[in-house]
């Protein structure tokens, strides 16, 4: 009687879904919320968006739902889509959110991936100083964020990450639109960051939160006077 042949050992790779148009759409627009090419409350035009991503109206439309989520789009029907604007007290609001999430995401980060977190901030930290002599406003407010969002990329906690996610964007847009305009703010911060990080690592939290409340808090007083300079706003003509 024969023997049946062993089957082959059937492989196959994990098929990792393609990102849709919308998403890819999506992506794009909140690239250039956040680099400050959309200013707050600046009106996202849907014809421009179709002309120049080159996609119809419908990914167009469920990309800016998905913005809405994040918080970086208001939605007004019949009116059109809307870079989020925000108020002395919204700003406040923000900072009071930020600075009590983050102290906590540092902590629980320290201790779970303290080496890893600790080499990332110091390697984020060098490139901010190169982007700072480049006087490159853009790539020091982007390697801004990503420190401050280093504690909930190595916390381990998808709870403290989808909470500093609801507010993530906001601020890093707001970095974009009020302390890129100022080259001398941009040093000042340079050197907290030096000093937040020098904190840490030598496990002085009582000094860090005391440095963060200061770092935040420069925000409202930023705002301010990005407001009074005209620096916030929609394009105007």
């Amino acid at each position: 009687m024969a023997v049946p042949a062993q089957g082959r050992e059937v492989t196959l790779e994990r098929i990792r879904p393609a990102k849709s148009l919308a998403e890819t759409a999506a992506a794009q627009i909140r690239d250039a919320i956040l680099s400050g090419a959309f200013r707050l409350g600046e009106n996202i035009s849907e014809d421009r968006l179709v002309e120049r991503l080159g996609v119809s109206r419908t990914p167009v439309r469920d990309a800016m739902a998905l913005l809405a989520r994040e918080g970086l789009v208001v939605v007004r029907p019949k009116r059109g889509s809307f870079v989020f604007q925000t108020s002395p007290e919204d700003i406040k609001a923000i900072c009071d959110y930020r600075e009590l999430l983050e102290t906590q995401g540092v902590r629980v980060a320290l201790r779970v991936a303290r080496h890893p977190y600790l080499d990332e901030l110091a390697s984020v930290v060098t490139a901010m100083e190169d982007a700072l002599a480049r006087d490159d406003a853009d790539t020091y407010g982007r390697l801004d964020t990503q420190f401050h969002n280093a504690a909930f990329t190595h916390c381990g906690n998808s709870y403290l990450r989808d909470a500093n996610t609801l507010v993530a964007g906001r601020i890093a847009a707001l970095r974009a639109n009020i302390t890129a305009p100022y080259a001398e703010r941009r040093a000042e911060s340079m050197a907290e960051h030096v000093t937040m990080t020098r904190l840490l690592a030598d496990g002085d939290l009582e000094a860090f939160d005391a440095a963060l409340n200061i770092h935040i808090r420069r925000t409202e007083d930023v705002y301010s006077r990005a407001l009074v300079d005209g620096h916030l706003g929609a394009h105007r003509g």
